[in-house]
C-alpha cells in the first residue's frame, strides 16, 4: 500500500450555483498547489455537473494539515447553502497492480 493519500473530493452544487462555485475552485486551486505535501490537486467535472477533486498528499499529516488551511475554509464557507448534498469526501490508499506507471494515480515519489 502507498503512502501517498489520494483523496476525492465530490461537489454536487445546486444548477444555479455551478457556474459560481466552479469559478471559487478555480481561483483557489492554485492557492492549494503551493501547500506541503501537496503532490496534484486537479478539478474536474463529470457529465451531471458534479464538481471532483482528485488530490494527492504525501502523506496523510499533509492531507490533515490541508483541511486546516484558510483555503480549505474559503472553499467550505463559499459552498455553503449552495451544493444539493454535504461534499463527499474519500481518502484512499493505492494499491498498485499491473504495468509500472499504470497501476496507480499517484506516480510522485512523496517530498516528506
Amino acid at each position: 500500500m502507498s503512502n501517498i493519500c489520494t483523496v476525492i473530493a465530490i461537489f454536487t452544487p445546486m444548477p444555479e450555483h455551478a457556474d459560481s462555485i466552479r469559478a471559487m475552485l478555480l481561483l483557489i486551486t492554485p492557492m492549494v498547489h503551493e501547500e506541503a505535501g501537496c503532490e496534484f490537486y486537479t478539478l474536474n467535472e463529470d457529465v451531471e455537473g458534479r464538481l471532483i477533486y482528485v488530490e494527492a498528499w504525501s502523506t496523510r499529516q499533509h492531507w490533515i494539515d490541508h483541511m486546516e488551511e484558510p483555503t480549505v475554509k474559503q472553499i467550505l464557507a463559499g459552498v455553503e447553502g449552495k451544493l444539493q448534498k454535504e461534499v463527499e469526501v474519500y481518502e484512499l490508499y493505492n494499491v498498485p497492480a499491473g504495468t509500472s506507471g499504470k497501476g496507480s494515480l499517484a506516480q510522485a515519489t512523496p517530498t516528506a
